[in-house]
């Protein structure tokens, strides 16, 4: 390597990572609930759910059925990150009807900043649980 060569360092994907990646998504882009992405919104971009939101982090863009999308390689960065939350659901959310990603997101009084604090507290349990590493 030359002096003036930059050496990129290989990224690892947590589900942490893709965690608070869709936090900050839906801090960014906006959060909705009933769909994956507000259609109406007519960008590349759109609001999102919860698993919208991490799957525009594993997808790079909206897909119609995240959960769905198997042959994609970002796939198991989606359902490590999804299995991830929906354990800190769980452990938080003692509500039945409400204990998964979707039923949590769509619970009515649910704000978009509950749903932010939640995948960013999935990360961080993640990381305690995991020392941060993947």
């Amino acid at each position: 390597m030359h002096a003036t060569q930059n050496q990129v360092a290989e990224q690892v994907t947590t589900p942490a990572r893709t965690l608070r990646d869709a936090a900050l998504y839906l801090s960014r882009h906006g959060w909705t609930q009933g769909a994956y992405y507000d259609a109406t919104s007519g960008s590349f971009t759109p609001p999102a759910c919860l698993v919208g939101a991490v799957g525009m982090v594993c997808y790079g863009g909206p897909v119609d059925a995240p959960a769905l999308n198997h042959a994609d390689p970002g796939y198991p960065d989606f359902a490590f990150a999804l299995d991830v939350a929906e354990a800190q659901i769980g452990h938080t959310n003692p509500d039945p009807e409400h204990c998964d990603a979707y039923g949590f997101n769509d619970a009515p009084g649910r704000t978009a900043d509950q749903v932010i604090a939640l995948l960013r507290a999935a990360a961080d349990q993640w990381d305690r649980t995991n020392g941060g590493a993947a």
